[in-house]
């Protein structure tokens, strides 16, 4: 089919597009990739080495992996299901033929199956998806702040804290700013749910609306 370009996203490394059929087509059930968990049964479509509607079967062998030379929002579901070049792009679905999941890259020293395969969770393609039909792009809220990658449990908990992100550099003039946020405070909570780390802060930030009011709790010196 000849597709047309509806718009795509940098960040996940996705695109919309959209094709006219003579005949209405199936479509796949969307899964909830937020209640994937490890050792789920996970299975893989796509045509590896151009050997259409490929199937293979495996777990999932981790959540939330984030992967060197990814961009900020690629957090993966890692499965050992078979994936291979020819894969991108196709599905990643549960045990019940759900899509939790987006091929998108293997690890491998050969070109080929090792073992170790990732897919862009749902909601992100979901989430990806709405923008794009709706705005023609992808919009994300930003908070304006670096933190220190060495937020590890034992630096937070010698700081008094067992999670949170502490915050090494505050952009000029961005909402954190404004906010009266400063170097060294550890962020606690967003909208009164607690923080995870870094990412989770990023990621929680970015779904919020631009514009919209958001509440932020910080331990400064202790208090």
């Amino acid at each position: 089919y000849r597709a047309k370009l509806n718009g795509r996203d940098f960040e996940s490394d996705l695109a919309v597009i959209k094709i006219d059929t003579k005949s209405p087509l199936t479509p796949v059930t969307i899964g909830n990739s937020d209640a994937v968990q490890v050792g789920d049964w996970a299975v893989a479509i796509g045509s590896p080495f151009g050997l259409e509607a490929s199937v293979t079967a495996g777990i999932v062998s981790a959540t939330g992996r984030d992967i060197a030379g990814a961009q900020t929002f690629q957090h993966f579901i890692q499965t050992d299901a078979a994936i291979n070049p020819g894969n991108s792009g196709g599905p990643l679905l549960n045990i019940r033929g759900d899509v939790i999941g987006v091929n998108t890259m293997i690890a491998t020293q050969n070109g080929g199956y090792q073992g170790i395969g990732f897919a862009l969770p749902v909601n992100m393609a979901v989430r990806v998806y709405n923008d794009i039909i709706r705005d023609g792009k992808v919009t994300r809220g930003s908070i304006g702040i670096s933190w220190a990658k060495a937020d590890k449990p034992d630096l937070l908990r010698a700081l008094g804290q067992t999670h949170g992100v502490l915050v090494q550099d505050v952009i000029k003039h961005g909402p954190a700013e404004k906010a009266g946020i400063k170097s060294e405070d550890i962020v606690l909570a967003l909208n009164s749910k607690p923080i995870k780390d870094g990412d989770d802060l990023i990621n929680r930030v970015a779904d919020l609306p631009v514009g919209s009011p958001a509440t932020v709790s910080v331990d400064r010196a202790g208090k």
